[in-house]
């Protein structure tokens, strides 16, 4: 079901930056927050789209049983390559692999509206199997109103500036598109696509898939003006915010 682009860019991605392969101190500071914003008791974990695996290992640091779910295999086999006790690492799309656990905490961090309404409808059904009667999941989701703003502007994306990226906005189909090219390629291009949804249009998803938000996270906001990167912004103004979403 995923869309054609996703696999070739999540994969180069990882192919050009050196900084996707080491671990820091900011993953342990993403998990600590993930767990106050939890804000309950949990033991399982299931991280779906999980990239290099590096949050899952901070979140196993904890002291959780983390299982991740990652379409990409290089990514997979690089999380395995350090895979500490309490990840288990699977590689395979979200939209059918077949899990028998339930799991305290679902979390899909930075990458939520890779296909259209029906997927993400469908993909939110599947979480909500996924949970436990009493379990929580964090979904990150990117907000219209920064990324129509965002539209035009480009940008290095790396300490060599060798890589380069460029903002638009698909108005018709509510999408933010980031395309990305090595200095000096202009036509070898790589480009993902996200679905943006509004708060009521997100918490109307929800509902259609027995879910209910209990809690809204706003993330951070590049202030074009200034060309500086503020990390608290308003629900309205961020460039994502998180939903804490329950059974309904």
């Amino acid at each position: 079901m995923e869309s054609k682009w996703v696999k070739p860019f999540y994969n180069r991605q990882f192919e050009m930056f050196a900084y996707l392969h080491e671990y820091s101190e900011n993953y342990l500071d993403w998990a600590k927050e993930i767990e106050q914003q939890v804000n309950q008791p949990f033991q399982s974990v299931l991280e779906i789209g999980a990239g290099n695996g590096h949050l899952a290992k901070a979140v196993a640091s904890l002291g959780k049983d983390v299982t991740t779910v990652e379409l990409v295999p290089d990514l997979v086999d690089f999380a395995r390559q350090d895979e500490p006790l309490g990840v288990t690492s699977i590689c395979a799309s979200f939209y059918d692999v077949d899990l028998i656990d339930s799991f305290d905490v679902l979390l899909y961090i930075d990458g939520f509206g890779v296909d259209g309404d029906d997927e993400q409808l469908y993909l939110l059904k599947r979480i909500n199997q996924w949970l436990k009667p009493n379990g929580v999941g964090l979904i990150d989701i990117y907000n219209p109103n920064y990324w129509k703003k965002a539209a035009g502007q480009s940008m290095y994306i790396d300490p060599s500036k060798s890589v380069l990226r460029k903002y638009d906005y698909d108005q018709e189909n509510q999408r933010m598109v980031d395309t990305w090219w090595e200095e000096g390629a202009p036509d070898d291009t790589y480009t993902q696509t996200l679905a943006c949804y509004k708060p009521n249009e997100i918490e109307s998803l929800c509902d259609q898939a027995g879910l209910k938000i209990v809690g809204w996270f706003p993330g951070g906001a590049m202030d074009w003006d200034e060309w500086k990167y503020n990390p608290k912004a308003s629900l309205e103004d961020c460039l994502s915010y998180r939903i804490k979403v329950v059974k309904s």
